[in-house]
């Protein structure tokens, strides 16, 4: 057996586990470096799955974070449902993992693949199936998962992982493959301890500072190199958080930018936020920051050059616009007929303008399925009349029909006994608009304006 699979006398049987000295760029960048029938264990700076006999287990690159599982529990539904290991362990034995890191999901991935027969006999235990079940959680979360802290301790998912805490305090950097891999055996070691009814256990001790309480609902926290720290982060209930995990000997930084919830997207814009810190860098031509929408991070080896400080400056201009954008009420959809002349001064009001140039365009818009909550129109059109066009908006829900004039004459009362709901005119065309455009019924859950129950 190859002595790279060997750590302290203790021999992984069914994987070689192997470190590159760097990650690999893409899917194609993998199948052509590695041999046949190899797994990749967050590894590979592109999307998960599989093509022919080549697997990337991973959650980071070009996915729905909340949507898509850890790689552990990927691992798992291979194993336990694809029986990937009985399968390829017919054409290579052992079979090459390559890993690039020994965090929680890998550690546990890597045990799942070398001990696959082992699951077949206890996939049903409580403690390991509560460990797969919440690692899953806590990766799908970006860390951010609401715990129990007691509970970490009492089901010993503290202990299992103590060991990849101890080597997170030092830090990746280069050539440290030997303790990558000796993290996962001990790791490892410890699953199946747990299994045997062995398992130990360790308390929380983390103690994390907040750096920075943004009034934009965001928090900067140093980590101060445990992991543990994001897990009595949320237990605190902060959800949206970029963490500091550790300094660099080199003077650079090692951050995670993590939302916790899917549904703060429009005010915590990860993407955002992760385009911006790498405009920033130091660095211009290394791509330094990358992950996915929830969750994502700068380069575990190369680290940021940007003190906390300077991350702070720059998400609080990406955020406090997303939050302002977010606050600002939903453009009301408009229809105009034959007076593109307001659109400019409706977008102004806070209108979203449909321009058509005839009443036939405009039924065919009114039955399209569009929103429209009110029309604005001139007082001729070339194919009918504003009756015709009165028709057609009650027809529609009742859409009120407004109709704007160069100045007022004589004939606007005209206008309304017709059944235009308003006739507006002269120099202050603008304020009419908006006080017309506020005056339209809201919906109370959306604040769009609806149309009005008859």
């Amino acid at each position: 057996m190859p002595s790279d699979i060997e750590m302290n006398g203790r021999a992984f049987r069914y994987i070689d586990l192997r470190v590159p000295a760097t990650r690999f760029e893409s899917w194609q960048h993998f199948i052509d470096s590695v041999p046949e029938y190899s797994i990749g264990l967050e590894v590979i700076d592109d999307t998960p799955g599989h093509r022919g006999h080549y697997v990337h287990f991973d959650h980071h690159v070009g996915v729905v974070r909340e949507a898509t599982m850890s790689a552990a529990m990927q691992a798992y539904m291979a194993v336990r449902q694809g029986q990937l290991m009985q399968r390829w362990l017919a054409h290579r034995s052992p079979i090459p993992v390559y890993v690039w890191n020994a965090d929680q999901d890998v550690c546990l991935a890597a045990f799942i693949l070398e001990y696959h027969e082992l699951l077949e006999r206890f996939h049903s235990d409580p403690l390991l199936r509560w460990i797969v079940q919440f690692n899953n959680k806590i990766d799908v979360s970006g860390g951010l998962y609401p715990v129990d802290l007691p509970e970490l301790e009492r089901n010993h998912f503290t202990w299992v992982f103590e060991p990849y805490r101890q080597q997170r305090m030092h830090g990746k950097t280069q050539g440290d493959e030997a303790l990558v891999r000796e993290t996962i055996r001990q790791v490892c070691d410890r699953l199946k301890l747990l299994l045997e009814g062995k398992a130990g256990s360790a308390p929380i001790t983390a103690e994390p500072e907040i750096l920075y309480t943004s009034p934009n609902g965001f928090v900067i926290a140093d980590e101060k190199g445990d992991p543990n720290s994001r897990l009595v982060l949320a237990s605190q209930g902060i959800t949206n958080l970029i963490s500091l995990l550790c300094r660099r000997k080199s003077g650079r930084y090692t951050y995670s930018v993590i939302r916790g919830s899917p549904f703060d997207e429009d005010t915590f814009p990860v993407t955002q936020l992760v385009r911006a810190f790498q405009a920033a860098e130091d660095l211009p031509g290394a791509k330094i920051w990358g992950g996915s929408n929830m969750a994502a991070g700068s380069d575990s080896e190369l680290g940021s050059g940007l003190h906390w400080t300077a991350l702070r400056k720059i998400a609080e201009s990406v955020v406090g616009e997303a939050v302002r954008a977010a606050a600002r009420p939903a453009p009301v959809p408009v229809l105009t007929v034959c007076c593109d002349q307001i659109t400019g001064t409706l977008e102004q009001c806070g209108a979203a303008a449909c321009s058509v140039k005839s009443l036939a365009q405009a039924r065919r818009t009114l039955t399209s399925g569009l929103p429209i909550r009110a029309i604005f129109c001139a007082p001729q059109m070339p194919d009918g009349c504003i009756s015709d066009l009165v028709e057609f908006a009650r027809l529609a829900g009742g859409v009120p029909v407004i109709v704007c004039l160069p100045e007022f004459d004589g004939g606007w009362s005209d206008l309304l006994e017709a059944g235009a709901a308003d006739v507006i005119a002269g120099p202050e065309l603008r304020d009419r608009i908006a006080h017309i455009l506020k005056s339209l019924p809201r919906d109370e859950a959306t604040g769009i304006p609806a149309l009005a129950s008859h």
